[in-house]
């Protein structure tokens, strides 16, 4: 999540009710004093490096809608579940083979030397 959901009612929401790790970086404000217990820990416990993680995520589901489309074409749940389940599996073949043929020209290049 960004800094447009750093409140302490959704860090207590995610924390409490959902038993997850909130990691919300803290909005810059000019008022300093930073109210609410979760928020303060936020400030001491948070990290860029995790948090800049997301940007990972962020891209591969991108990357699925852009291949795949946005919709799904199976009505049951059960069917939609499969569905983007096959999609993940045919993204991550494209992206094995993107990696294999890599591998191959630098292979063929090495040769040729």
């Amino acid at each position: 999540m960004d800094k447009g959901y750093d409140s302490e009612e959704i860090h207590r929401l995610i924390r409490d009710t959902l038993n997850s790790c909130s990691l919300i970086p803290i909005r810059e404000r000019e008022r300093k004093r930073i109210s609410g217990y979760y928020r303060r820990r936020m400030r001491v416990l948070f990290d860029p490096e995790l948090y800049y993680q997301r940007i990972k995520v962020e891209t591969v589901f991108s990357v699925l809608k852009r291949k795949f489309g946005e919709s799904l074409k199976a009505r049951k749940y059960r069917l939609q579940v499969k569905e983007i389940k096959i999609k993940v599996i045919l993204y991550n073949l494209s992206r094995l083979r993107k990696g294999i043929s890599v591998l191959i020209v630098i292979e063929e290049f090495y040769k040729a030397t």
